[in-house]
């Protein structure tokens, strides 16, 4: 286990208990560090499974913090890593700090739109409120769809995150008609009497895509002829801007007859319609006004809630909606099996945001993990305060970037590109000087072997919670009395048990950590010997939070420290 201390001998973690389908795992906390205002980054290891699990917790409500979802190369089509993305994206007052890969993706062995629609995700995509793909494809609704089964998870202006069962639309109106006509694909193709969209993201020279009324031999969409298609040509009106949840103008700027694969050139948006869908664009000319809306009506069959909505992605599977597990987790093989995954959560507030990935894999510093069928992994989720989750695209995909490289160890060589991710980004103003320390661990008290080696590293942020540096060395270090020697970043711990104090001098700020030698306590009230039980293990865990201990070492317990010998 590893804390990040660079400790030499017995290294020590954080532990509690988590309780998974009514039994009692432990769960050792071996990183807890804030990467940005409000966002905390953290390494879990249940060594009973055994399982590695990487999850980062964004508070909302700071002002720094900024959620988007990259969608990769700009592009509605194709593939980019992770780090590219974060390093692409990032800017001075505009740095991403994590990033977990998000929707399924078609492929081209995949029936029926693999061919046509290689590398575009499936389910919901909105960037910055516009729109990169919808939640159907084709005709079909990807894996039962987000009323039934799948859910959405979208980010209003304000930062609130909606993840539940959800009912999306996407319709437009001509000169503010009564008559509301849905649009079905964006930026794919065009079903017969369908109306398409497309805009940026699906490219300013490349053809539109008429899809043909029967499949080939293998199932597979094909590409219809051109000619039997309206094409409408469309700005942004003044003052208008992309947003889901409500309604966009647009002016007509071109009409296209006899279309069907033109493209989209300098224009912001182009409406594509055929059969019956051409009919309801027929009677549109140019200086005429259209209004496109893509709106999203979460908790259906609840009290309904219709945000404004900034940011969308979408999966395969609502695992968890109020705090209950769902049944659908036991449905289907993908979710009832061990596997590697990727899934978001919110809090009952909304207010909080949680990335979780499950490792299936062996790692070279933290072990085997052997991943996770979806109702355990959304208990654990539920453990830190999550109450609605939905799981995104696993196995290889599974991926989590934090800070400046993706964290956890995937079941590939090196990380797999993807199609789209959420991105977690500190806005705070660009500030350098110093103004908190802390030791890059989640324990209350370092532990330490009788003459073992504490080498902790150094966290250094600035006034608005930026992480600015991160030191293993070049800082002064100084111990209590007794305690040992310390060489230049390295404390050499004393040959016999003792209680003390580390303390850390950097920029002008200073940290003090109580640092235990071989188990000591000192000025502690209140300790009570327990009986040792039948387990033999005889390494120490210090101020571990645990009502009935049976380990020796020193735990607390009801707010008392105890000493289990």
């Amino acid at each position: 286990m590893l804390t990040g201390l660079g400790m030499t001998g017995t290294l020590f973690a954080t532990a509690e208990n988590v309780v998974i389908d009514n039994k009692t795992y432990q769960m050792d906390r071996l990183i807890e560090r804030q990467i940005g205002p409000g966002t905390k980054y953290l390494r879990l290891r249940f060594p009973d499974i055994p399982l590695n699990v990487n999850m980062v917790i964004t508070d909302l409500t700071n002002e720094y913090v900024r959620v988007e979802n990259s969608v990769a190369k700009e592009s509605a089509k194709g593939v980019e890593g992770i780090a590219t993305a974060a390093s692409r994206l990032s800017t001075t007052g505009h740095k991403a700090v994590a990033g977990q890969n998000a929707n399924f993706w078609a492929v081209s062995s995949q029936a029926p739109d693999g061919k046509m629609f290689g590398s575009q995700t499936r389910n919901i995509s909105i960037r910055n409120g516009k729109i990169v793909t919808e939640c159907n494809m084709g005709a079909e609704m990807p894996f039962g769809g987000p009323v039934t089964t799948t859910g959405l998870m979208g980010i209003s202006p304000d930062k609130e995150v909606y993840l539940d069962y959800c009912l999306p639309t996407v319709t437009m109106r001509i000169n503010d008609g009564i008559a509301l006509y849905t649009i079905a694909q964006c930026n794919k193709g065009v079903h017969p009497d369908e109306i398409g969209m497309y805009n940026s993201f699906y490219g300013s020279a490349k053809a539109f895509q008429p899809i043909a009324a029967e499949r080939d031999s293998k199932g597979y969409y094909q590409a219809a002829e051109a000619g039997d298609a309206i094409e409408l040509l469309l700005d942004l009106a003044e003052g208008q801007s992309w947003m889901g949840g409500r309604f966009i103008d647009f002016v007509v700027k071109e009409v296209r007859t006899d279309g069907g694969k033109g493209t989209l050139g300098s224009h912001d948006l182009a409406l594509v319609g055929r059969g019956n869908g051409r009919t309801k664009l027929a009677n549109a000319k140019v200086g005429d006004k259209v209004s496109l809306k893509y709106a999203f009506k979460f908790s259906p069959s609840g009290t309904p809630s219709y945000p404004l909505v900034e940011t969308a992605i979408g999966g395969n599977l609502l695992m968890m909606r109020d705090g209950q597990v769902m049944p659908q987790c036991g449905a289907q093989s993908y979710d009832y099996t061990t596997y590697p995954r990727s899934l978001y959560g919110t809090s009952a507030d909304r207010k909080t945001l949680y990335m979780m990935v499950i490792d299936k894999s062996t790692d070279p510093v933290y072990g085997k993990s052997a991943g996770l069928n979806t109702s355990k992994a959304a208990q654990i989720a539920r453990h830190f305060g999550c109450t609605n989750m939905l799981q995104c695209d696993g196995g290889g995909s599974a991926e989590l970037y934090v800070t400046d490289k993706v964290i956890n160890k995937t079941t590939e060589t090196t990380p797999r590109s993807v199609a789209n991710c959420l991105m977690v980004f500190d806005n705070a103003p660009a500030d350098d000087a110093v103004a908190e320390l802390r030791i890059d661990t989640p324990d209350e008290i370092l532990s330490v072997p009788v003459g073992g080696t504490l080498n902790p590293t150094l966290l250094v942020y600035n006034k608005y919670g930026s992480l600015i540096k991160v030191m293993p060395n070049g800082y002064l270090l100084k111990c209590s009395a007794g305690l040992g020697k310390v060489e230049a970043s390295k404390l050499i711990a004393s040959d016999t048990p003792v209680y003390g104090t580390i303390t850390i001098t950097y920029g002008g700020k200073e940290v003090t950590y109580p640092v235990s030698v071989g188990g000591a306590v000192s000025g502690v009230t209140d300790v009570e010997a327990v009986p040792n039980h039948a387990d033999k293990r005889t390494y120490n865990l210090v101020g571990i939070e645990c009502q009935n201990p049976t380990t020796p070492g020193i735990y607390i317990r009801d707010g008392k420290k105890i000493v289990v010998k």
